[in-house]
């Protein structure tokens, strides 16, 4: 009897919890958790950068005159540049939607003293002189996001102001300066380490094809040449020069209109 009583206690107690549980509904279901922000690259960005240059130039003769090349062989003397630079740059990328594909568009401009003093290799009276004090880029660049590193390439047209001297035993024949169009390509790495701020590393090339340049010397300058020394009522000469140098910088970028995206 009393083992009934107690089956019919239990079963009633299992029924009662059944409907307590019933009118308490299913258990809750957790909300789904939300995909981590991704970065996106689109907006526009400025920013500073600093770094290392060197480089070469040619030094050659128009015609078979004995001055670069003191024995009229047309050889080709080089000097090498190296030196720092420091500038600013301004430009807007773009990122595809739900692709890692940048575009981009960005201008430079950079000071320098990427110099080089050299003896000429062919006419060891002549010291040969060269100085890059400045450059300026516009280029394109298309790269590859992994959420906020980027790799990318650029390429794009290329200006240079180069001052020029040759001495000829200590005897100025002339300083002229120019500015040069050229071209650049380059490789780099950008990382956003803050919804508005990234660092990079950047290396590039810029030439600048074969270019004349004119040397004068004072009249009554006197100067050793070939012949000798000379005394000419003025010395007049132009010279085909071909620079071009390569530059590795780091710099930082304040992303704004869109940068970031978190």
């Amino acid at each position: 009897m009393k083992i009934s009583m107690l089956a019919g206690t239990a079963i009633a107690a299992v029924m009662a919890s059944s409907a307590y549980a019933a009118d308490l509904g299913p258990p809750p279901v957790k909300a789904p958790m939300m995909p981590a922000p991704v970065f996106s690259w689109t907006g526009c960005h400025i920013g500073g950068n600093v770094g290392l240059g060197a480089g070469e130039t040619r030094w050659s003769d128009p015609t078979p005159d004995g001055n670069i090349d003191g024995i009229s062989l047309g050889r080709t003397a080089i000097t090498d540049l190296t030196g720092g630079v420091a500038g600013g740059q301004l430009g807007c990328d773009y990122q595809f939607s739900g692709s890692n594909w940048v575009i981009g568009l960005a201008g430079s401009f950079n000071g320098a003293n990427i110099a080089s003093s050299m003896q000429d290799q062919f006419n060891s009276p002549y010291n040969l002189r060269d100085q890059v004090d400045w450059y300026a880029t516009v280029t394109g660049r298309l790269g590859y996001a992994i959420n906020t590193a980027l790799i990318y390439a650029k390429g794009g047209v290329a200006f240079a102001n180069n001052k020029f001297a040759i001495n000829n035993s200590a005897i100025n024949l002339g300083t002229p300066s120019d500015t040069f169009t050229g071209w650049t390509v380059g490789v780099g790495f950008e990382w956003a380490f803050a919804p508005s701020w990234s660092v990079f590393l950047e290396g590039n090339y810029y030439g600048f094809g074969t270019n004349s340049e004119t040397f004068n010397a004072a009249a009554g300058t006197g100067f050793i040449m070939p012949c000798g020394v000379c005394t000419p009522t003025a010395f007049s000469n132009n010279i085909r020069i071909q620079p071009s140098f390569e530059t590795l910088t780091v710099g930082v970028n304040y992303r704004f209109w869109g940068g970031g995206g978190y």
